[in-house]
């Protein structure tokens, strides 16, 4: 229905400006040094000839050539943003040295400063504070 609308409207176009359109506008070649081009003639310029030179099965082969390459395009846009929707960022990490266990000095705790939650045993994992008594003071 849509082509239909516009493969209609394009041929009442063509008709309503005769051979115009299939010509193309006049472009004149203006300037001290011919580098200008403008559809308004000026004094000094020229005019050149604008009308596509390829033959019609050059222009739809071009068209479909374009055509291809879009759908190539379409697809691997769709490639990758299938890609990146797969990928998983990594983690936040701690770029901080890491103590291992094994390595790490095994602290003791004061005399009568540890405190065991009932019903639970303390493991190498578990945190453990020790707060060294101040010189000269003894420790209560």
């Amino acid at each position: 229905m849509k082509r239909a609308l516009v493969a209609t409207l394009w041929a009442v176009s063509v008709a309503m400006t005769g051979t115009s359109a299939l010509a193309g506008p006049t472009v004149y070649r203006c300037g001290p040094d011919r580098n200008v081009y403008s559809q308004l003639p000026c004094t000094d310029g020229e005019a050149v000839d604008a009308r596509d030179g390829r033959t019609a099965k050059q222009r739809a082969d071009a068209e479909a050539a374009a055509h291809r390459q879009a759908e190539v395009g379409s697809k691997m846009e769709q490639d990758r943003l299938a890609r990146e929707a797969a990928i998983r960022p990594s983690s936040a990490m701690n770029l901080a040295p890491v103590a291992h266990a094994a390595s790490a000095p095994k602290a003791s705790p004061a005399k009568g400063k540890t405190k065991k939650a009932k019903g639970h045993k303390a493991t190498d994992d578990d945190l453990r504070i020790i707060v060294p008594a101040a010189k000269g003071k003894p420790a209560k």
